[in-house]
């Protein structure tokens, strides 16, 4: 459950719903968090300046049961990096360097900063070269193994790859 990974933070509008909302609902885009995006009350430009970027998604309201409908939500996936950095003991930079692009040779590239937290922006601003893209759409055609080494699951990418939920022709 995404709100016992941040037992330190007290969050408003805590209902059953929100306390249901687990890592697969935020991964999946079905966290439930009313969000709105591309629609002229999405809050992304508000996320951007968030002192505590965590707080200010988690403490939206619900806008539906969690795993009950798709909507894009680029909190769900900020959320998801601080949830990376607590458990990791790392930066997301750092583990990305660690796992997946120092292995495969990306160096070359540059990722933006939340202005608000200083935190790297997960939703937004990962800038790679062609060439280094196209490494990881390769990665994702072997089953996730780069030069030997299973970077990636081949069972995650097996999940990640598949329909959880309609879409509404979005995502």
């Amino acid at each position: 459950k995404v709100l016992d990974c941040f037992p330190d933070v007290v969050f408003e509008n805590v209902d059953e719903n929100k306390r249901n909302i687990t890592l697969e609902n935020l991964l999946t885009m079905t966290s439930g968090i009313q969000w709105g995006f591309g629609t002229a009350t999405d809050p992304t430009t508000e996320l951007y300046d968030a002192e505590d970027p965590v707080k200010f998604v988690l403490d939206r309201p619900m806008d539906s049961a969690p795993g009950e409908k798709f909507e894009y939500n680029n909190g769900n996936v900020q959320v998801l990096v601080a949830y990376i950095e607590k458990v990791t003991g790392q930066s997301l930079r750092e583990y990305a360097d660690a796992k997946l692009f120092g292995p495969m040779g990306i160096t070359d590239y540059s990722w933006e900063k939340l202005p608000g937290s200083h935190r790297v922006g997960g939703f937004t601003g990962l800038k790679l070269t062609v060439r280094d893209m196209a490494k990881i759409g390769y990665l994702c055609l072997v089953n996730g193994q780069w030069d030997g080494q299973q970077l990636v699951s081949e069972q995650w990418l097996e999940t990640a790859t598949k329909t959880h939920t309609a879409t509404n022709g979005i995502g």
